[in-house]
């Protein structure tokens, strides 16, 4: 009777067990920076690759630098960019190229939409008309 109390009672530690182990299975499939680590890429490939996009990255950066304003005053929002985009670079590249990627990525949206323009609301009149008769 006592071991079918003790089997019961592990029922939840056993659980705990295999969602440690899910867990555990999951980040070995991941790489160290959190990006889903691809089985057939070989180990040197993927490191040349990150080496790769981080060259690239700085290679970028730089560019942004050379075109700063030569007269731009203390807060010139472009200046103020390139430089936080400077600082990021010595503080974490890879940190930098993330960001660089989110950006990308919002820039594209941006185009997408202008593109692309939502449907217009209430009865074919634009939002923005909507809005400003309230």
């Amino acid at each position: 009777m006592q071991q079918i109390q003790r089997a019961a009672g592990c029922a939840p530690l056993a659980e705990l067990n295999a969602y440690l182990r899910e867990v555990v299975a999951q980040r070995s499939a991941t790489e160290d920076d959190g990006e889903p680590a691809n089985p057939d890429e070989l180990p040197n490939a993927r490191r040349f690759r990150k080496a790769w996009e981080s060259g690239r990255t700085l290679d970028r950066l730089q560019q942004a630098l050379a075109r700063t304003p030569a007269n731009a005053g203390p807060l010139n929002s472009h200046a103020l960019v390139l430089r936080s985009l400077d600082l990021m670079r010595d503080l974490s590249t890879d940190y930098l190229r993330r960001f660089l990627v989110q950006v990308e990525t919002l820039q594209w949206l941006e185009k997408a939409r202008e593109k692309y323009p939502r449907e217009q609301a209430r009865g074919g009149k634009p939002a923005a008309k909507a809005r400003r008769r309230k």
